[in-house]
Order: structure tokens, then C-alpha cells, then sequence
């Protein structure tokens, strides 16, 4: 039989989790379905043999306030770690080998003078553009979105580009440099630019902070915590949701092998190609804005190793790959960058493969990027004998990529939506990216959709 709520929540990720999260604080019925067989979406962690895995994100942003604000709602704020405070190193892998990124450099922009003349990276006049970037003039407010390489290159130069604007800024999302927006992926570093004329200025005042946090037992935790906040009735698992149509009494759910749902909103918290077939029905533009988005595919490969094995000191949180380095983009010493995250006397490292600029590695088995990964860090980390631990995380489609001209295309999906009220889509990707930005625009979302049942 069929089942009725005032809302139904269509992904149970993070984004239909927090979602829920309102829903239940205002007391409106609703149904969260999951296509898949577990909650959290791009959250995944697991222990095995002493080791604690994350295979997809591994730290909440704490400058911004929702992610953590969403542990202490669940009776997590006891359990939250911070980052290494000690051990804060980024190196870049450049010709072959890891070097330090300047001390005092924030999201690629040189705070401080002294380390940053010390450093190999960059040549003498690659240091004096860098040096010199407080005196470059701020664009024309309202300018048109640029690209990250077109807004690094005109703040920082082409070296830094090429060091730290692609292999730091634009790797972190999978993406291509020369493709993502600046306002979309780093409104702070627009923002700094039109309200303090410079990078460099507005960061050495403070005006951002890069903070992270974790949990002690994993970021899985979040969501379990999470869903035992719900009441169990109120989620399904395994219920593909295949469609949405809207009639004269409200929105009807087309579920896989499954009864139909009835509601009088849906909150579609969905990656936006999954999305896309779904709103097809109810809204075929929009559903046209959703599918034209990109999303990179990556994997990450988990090694856990005996410290002796290990010949580097892992005196960081990891390194970046500049391009055409080797096929890793980058690679995190998670026991290094948060605690308890490997057994005594042992390491575990994550090597991250994939993105835009490799979409072929996903094609490799686990094996071959196991392989892979161990061979490329090897020689790097001084790598001997094989790992006590190897896990593989598959992520196709998975990693947004917030191109330039993204705010405007999702002012069209919302004008798009505006015509079918009730209807509301959420999900990272579309208005920001990383588990605070998801939580507060599926917040968002959900009090939408509780607005329109009163209107």
C-alpha cells in the first residue's frame, strides 16, 4: 500500500539526513528513501585490524559553524578531535619530490615573507609576483565569473598557478583549474579580494580561517548518531526512487519494486545526476540544469604499514601532486593528521586517484590501484615491503565540479522550480561543497518545503 507524509526526502546522505533533522524538530510527518543499502552517502568508515578507515571525507571544516553545530544536536560535541595542531605541513610532489609549502601559507596565499623567499618552489620572480600580489587591483565589482586558474594567475602569477593553484585549490575537488569557477568553489578568496583590495591583506588580518575537525570514531558516527535521532519508521533503505509527478493533491513517488509514496513536498537531496531522471517529470528544466552539471569520479586506496616500514617522518597532513607528476593527485597521513586513526606502532596512509584530469582510473581493478598507489608513494614516503592493510573506495560521479557560470545556472534550476511549488533541490554540488555547506543548504531546503505545505 501506498504511504502518505507532508514531506517525502529522496537520498539519505548527509544532505537527506539533516534534512530529516528539521523535518522532525517541526513535527511534519516524512519518509527519507535511500536507494542504496545504508545511510550517509559519501560518509563510509570502517575499522578493521586496529585501523580506523574513512573512505570518503575525513574532517568537517569547523570555521564554518554547521557541521559541527550538527554533532553537538546529536550529542557528538564530547566526541569532536581536531586536526593536528603540531604536524600541519602540505607538501607539493614537484620533479619528483616532496617540498614544503611555505610556511604561513593559507589556501595558496603567502602570509608570511620569510618562509616564503626560503623556499625551492618558486623561482625569484615567481616570489616577487607572489610578494608583490597586495598591489595588484581588485576587479570591478559585479565582474563576471572567471575561472580558478584566470582569478589565481591574475592575483598570484603563473608559478603559483601552476604549484599550488592547481595541484592544492582545484585538486581538492577532482577538477580542472582552467574550469571551476572562483566565485562557486572559493567565494572567501572573491570575497577577500572586493572587500580587502588583496588576498594577501585581507588573510594576514585573519579574515579566514581554515580550521578542521573530526570525530573520534569516525565521521561515520555522524550519521549514526543521526539516524538514531529519527524515529526508524521515518527512513528506508534500499528504496530506489525512480520518479516524481505532481498532481492536484500534491507530488507521488514512483519507488523501485516498492509501493508509491504520496506527499505534499519532496526534498530531492540526490547528486545532481541521479537527480536528473527523477525531476524529469515533474520539472523537465530543471532536470535539463541537473544533467548538464559535471562530476569527476575518483577512488581512494587506504595503506596501512608498520612504522618501521615507513622511512618518512609523515610530519604533516600530506602532499599534493603538481601536474604530470604520476597518476596520484594526492595522498593524506590520516594517522598523523588526526588520532586513533591507526593501531600502535603502525601508519595509515590514503592515496586519492582519478578527477577530471584521469577519468580512466577507475577502469583499474583493486588490485592495480592498490598497486599503483603503493608503487608511486614508495619512493616518496621510503616505502619497504608490502602494506598489512589495503582498502579501496570507489566514487563514480561523485565529486562536484562547479564549473564557471555555476551560480547562474543554478539561478535557472531554482527559476525552473519556482513553477512546481514544493518542490526543492539540495545536495553538495549545487551551492557549496563539503559536509558544513551541504548541512546548512539542506536546512535551507528542508524549511522550503515546510513553507510551501502552508502556503
Amino acid at each position: 500500500m501506498s504511504r502518505t507524509v507532508d514531506v517525502a526526502v529522496v537520498g539519505g546522505g548527509i544532505a537527506g539526513l539533516a534534512a530529516a533533522r528539521v523535518l522532525h524538530a517541526r513535527g511534519a510527518s516524512f519518509l527519507v528513501l535511500e536507494g542504496g543499502p545504508r545511510f550517509g552517502g559519501l560518509i563510509r568508515t570502517e575499522e578493521a585490524e586496529g585501523f580506523l578507515l574513512e573512505g570518503g571525507p575525513d574532517a568537517i571544516l569547523a570555521s564554518k559553524p554547521e557541521g559541527v553545530a550538527l554533532c553537538a544536536e546529536v550529542g557528538l560535541a564530547g566526541e569532536l578531535v581536531p586536526t593536528s595542531a603540531t604536524h600541519r605541513t602540505v607538501w607539493l610532489r614537484w620533479r619528483g619530490r616532496l617540498h614544503p609549502l611555505p610556511e604561513g601559507m593559507v589556501l595558496g596565499v603567502p602570509t608570511r615573507l620569510a618562509p616564503l623567499l626560503r623556499s625551492p618552489l618558486f623561482s625569484w620572480p615567481g616570489k616577487a609576483r607572489l610578494a608583490l600580489e597586495r598591489f595588484v587591483p581588485a576587479r570591478a565589482a559585479g565582474a563576471e565569473d572567471e575561472s580558478l586558474a584566470a582569478f589565481v594567475r591574475r592575483r598570484l602569477g603563473g608559478e603559483a598557478l601552476e604549484r599550488v593553484g592547481q595541484p592544492l585549490l582545484a585538486g581538492i575537488h577532482g577538477g580542472e583549474a582552467s574550469a571551476l569557477s572562483a566565485r562557486a568553489n572559493f567565494p572567501r578568496l572573491v570575497e577577500l579580494e572586493r572587500t580587502h583590495g588583496s588576498l594577501t591583506r585581507g588573510l594576514s588580518r585573519g579574515a579566514v580561517t581554515s580550521s578542521f575537525c573530526s570525530l573520534r570514531r569516525g565521521l561515520g558516527t555522524l550519521v549514526e548518531a543521526v539516524v538514531a535521532s529519527l524515529p526508524s519508521a521515518a527512513l528506508r533503505a534500499g528504496a530506489l526512487v525512480k520518479a516524481v509527478s505532481r498532481g492536484a493533491e500534491g507530488f507521488l513517488l514512483e519507488v523501485d519494486g516498492g509501493a508509491p509514496v504520496r506527499a505534499g513536498a519532496v526534498v530531492l537531496a540526490v547528486p545532481a545526476p541521479r537527480a536528473a531522471p527523477v525531476l524529469a517529470g515533474a520539472c523537465p528544466e530543471g532536470a535539463a540544469v541537473l544533467g548538464a552539471l559535471r562530476f569527476a569520479s575518483t577512488a581512494t586506496v587506504l595503506l596501512g604499514y608498520a612504522r618501521d616500514q615507513v622511512g618518512h617522518a609523515l610530519d604533516g597532513y600530506g602532499f599534493v601532486s603538481a601536474a604530470g607528476e604520476g597518476r596520484l593527485t594526492a595522498a593524506t597521513f590520516l594517522s598523523t593528521k588526526l588520532p586513533g586513526r591507526a593501531p600502535a606502532g603502525h601508519v595509515l596512509l590514503r592515496a586519492f586517484v582519478g578527477g577530471m584530469a584521469d577519468p580512466g582510473a577507475l577502469d583499474l581493478d583493486d588490485g592495480a590501484l592498490a598497486a599503483l598507489a603503493a608503487a608511486e608513494l614508495g619512493p616518496l614516503l621510503g616505502l619497504r615491503g608490502r602494506p598489512v592493510l589495503t582498502r579501496v573506495n570507489r566514487w563514480p560521479s561523485a565529486m562536484p565540479q562547479m564549473e564557471v557560470g555555476h551560480q547562474g545556472r543554478v539561478a535557472a534550476l531554482e527559476r525552473s522550480l519556482a513553477g512546481v511549488p514544493g518542490l526543492v533541490v539540495t545536495g553538495s554540488g549545487l551551492r557549496g561543497t563539503g559536509i558544513p555547506d551541504t548541512v546548512a543548504d539542506a536546512r535551507r531546503a528542508a524549511e522550503a518545503a515546510l513553507v510551501s505545505l502552508r502556503a
